[in-house]
């Protein structure tokens, strides 16, 4: 609703959500070389992406390196009532 002076003005209600797993999906896995930037395939394996930090170690003699994971996730609303809206 504007109120003609360029202003507009709402009403907002907040919403409970909650983030649950993506069953189908599992957790996922690379390597990161911290000297070039280089980054292994994501992989379900944790110690694929090691071994590709290990690999790369020998063939560029970079020694710095980060592992992560990752997981999906589905993002819920667990408030059944009306969803958020501006008036």
């Amino acid at each position: 609703m504007s109120t003609g002076n360029g202003i507009t003005r709402g009403r907002y209600r907040f919403a409970e959500w909650t983030l649950t797993a993506m069953p189908t999906v599992a957790v996922r896995h690379f390597g990161t070389c911290l000297t070039c930037g280089e980054r292994s395939a994501d992989t379900a394996d944790a110690d694929d992406a090691q071994v590709w930090c290990l690999k790369h170690a020998g063939l560029t003699h970079h020694s710095g390196y980060e592992l992560a994971a990752f997981q999906n996730f589905n993002a819920d609303m667990t408030d059944a009532g009306e969803a958020p809206h501006a008036t």
